[in-house]
């Protein structure tokens, strides 16, 4: 019926929407998994934080100890300076200087070179630095691109294993879909050819045993009649019962013209058909064809028809009915015509070419379309059934026994088989995976690919930095060797010049007093630092 259709119609819907329902499953599970490691590196910054901001307060307390202590060590120094005098005395401080002057005289040259070379070796002190540092730094992020790259090549490799792994299994998938393909399709050719075998036996069994199974027929038919009005209003009866033929010999025709309609039961509304379906299916009282009078919408009969032939009438006006039921005759009997004969229905189909059915009264048939049905075999209408012999009979429903066991049989191996709805959502689910697996794959590649022109970059800076360094060192120990020669220079002109000075203060020579001179600032400068 309407329901179950609808039914049938959803469940197919569900069944086409199973393999992106699949791909979203498959989807949704990575997400939540990435979810979940965004959170876990998000805490893990968090406690990095955490750590980072305890290691600064801790320095800031370290660094405040270290100012309070130089604080209290440059009070000690100025309260012991004024407290005794330290180096040597004015006097000697003052012959010093004037002996110093009349070195700056005679040596200007040398020491211009001295102090211009000082200056050049801090320049070039600062610059080596910087490019050395440049140089360390570099070799660094040299070293972080390589460690980057090891770590995005295990990356890789793993992925390229998890691809390969999710090919393997589609592939497997795909073989397992096609062979459960196949085989249900083998099963499903010997299904119809069962069925088409065993159709043709009950078919050849129920001929055999026709007129006592519609004897039996009929009086379940008339009990669920009976039963249907008295449970429902609006239940008319059988159209057989509603209707009957003006004159005996038209009992054959006209029982020929409705067919499979005389059974039918007539009812007031298509909501009472319903019922009573219901009903019959509780009930289980067997199954009924239903003729709503408000749902028919029968064609008006044709008055040219009446005229066609003396010897032809319509199947309508040799009927006796009420008009209640009036649609469902009109319904069931259309424009057929009853003729006394078949060449009467030959001139009205063939020579006439009228559009209507032709039926006579021995019950052949001659059809809109041309096709004659006629002879002896019409059994339900001129009660002539012939009945086989026991033999046939015991023959046949062998056949049928057998037919039905191996239908059993087809039915139980399709069913040990997998579904093929369920290999193609496995299928679809190993798609997504294999899709989501290749664009990681993907993604690290690009980053291997930028890591490695990041590192060529790297190396093409140091391979610039190098030779710079190297121009630097060789510039600062020339500046180095050529401030060393000039102050060779000014200590052989200042040995002559400081001899009694030094002869005096007891002392070899002026690079011993310069030696006495400076440790009281450097021991200040060692003990400051």
């Amino acid at each position: 019926n309407r329901q179950e259709r609808q039914i049938k119609l959803v469940e197919q819907r569900i069944e086409t929407r199973q393999p992106t329902l699949a791909g979203l499953s498959e989807k949704v599970i990575y997400t939540e998994r990435r979810f979940k490691q965004i959170e876990e590196n998000v805490s893990s910054a968090q406690i990095d934080a955490d750590r980072q901001r305890e290691v600064v307060a801790v320095l800031e307390e370290e660094r405040n100890r270290v100012n309070a202590a130089e604080s209290r060590f440059e009070e000690q120094l100025q309260g012991s300076q004024a407290q005794r005098g330290t180096g040597p005395s004015e006097d000697t401080m003052v012959e010093y200087n004037r002996l110093s002057e009349q070195l700056r005289s005679e040596c200007v040259e040398d020491m211009h070179t001295r102090d211009v070379q000082d200056r050049q070796i801090q320049l070039l002190s600062e610059a080596s630095r910087r490019v050395s540092d440049r140089l360390d730094g570099l070799q660094g992020q040299l070293e972080g691109v390589a460690a980057s790259e090891r770590v995005y090549v295990q990356q890789q490799q793993t992925a390229e294993a998890g691809v390969a792994n999710v090919e393997r299994e589609m592939q497997q998938a795909r073989r397992d879909a096609e062979a459960a393909k196949a085989e249900n399709e083998r099963l499903v050719r010997v299904e119809i050819e069962l069925n088409e075998k065993l159709e043709g036996v009950l078919k050849d069994l129920s001929q055999a045993r026709a007129e006592q199974r519609e004897t039996a027929r009929e009086a379940k038919l008339k009990e669920m009649v009976s039963a249907l009005q008295r449970v429902f209003t609006g239940v008319h009866g059988r159209l057989a019962e509603l209707c009957r033929p003006t004159h005996q010999k038209y009992d054959v025709g006209v029982a020929t013209v409705l067919g499979r309609h005389m059974d039918a039961i007539v009812v007031d509304r298509q909501a009472t058909a319903i019922e009573c379906i219901s009903y019959i299916k509780e009930q289980r009282a067997g199954q009924a064809t239903f003729l709503p009078l408000d749902t028919l919408q029968p064609q008006s009969a044709n008055d040219s028809l009446r005229h066609a032939h003396r010897s032809a009438r319509l199947a309508t006006d040799v009927l006796q009915y009420d008009s209640a039921v009036e649609a469902a005759v009109m319904h069931a009997c259309g424009n057929a015509l009853i003729c006394d004969t078949l060449d009467v229905a030959r001139y009205v189909c063939y020579e006439r070419k009228l559009d209507a059915k032709a039926v006579t009264l021995d019950g052949s048939v001659i059809h809109r379309s041309g096709l004659i049905t006629g002879g002896v075999g019409n059994r339900g209408q001129r009660g002539k059934a012939q009945t086989w012999e026991a033999v046939a009979v015991d023959n046949l429903r062998k056949a049928r026994d057998r037919l039905a066991e191996e239908l059993q049989t087809i039915a139980r191996e399709r069913r040990k088989l997998a579904k093929e709805e369920a290999v193609t959502t496995r299928l679809t689910g190993l798609q997504t995976k294999h899709r989501i697996s290749r664009e990681a794959l993907d993604a690290i590649g690009r980053k291997l690919q930028g890591l490695a022109t990041e590192r060529k970059h790297i190396e093409a800076k140091i391979t610039e930095c190098r030779p710079a360094v190297a121009q630097t060192t060789a510039e600062l120990e020339q500046a180095k060797d050529v401030r060393e020669q000039a102050n060779a220079r000014i200590y052989v002109i200042a040995q002559p010049i400081f001899a009694g000075f030094c002869q005096r203060l007891g002392i070899p020579s002026l690079e011993a007093f310069e030696k006495l001179l400076l440790p009281a600032t450097e021991a200040a400068e060692e003990r400051r630092l």
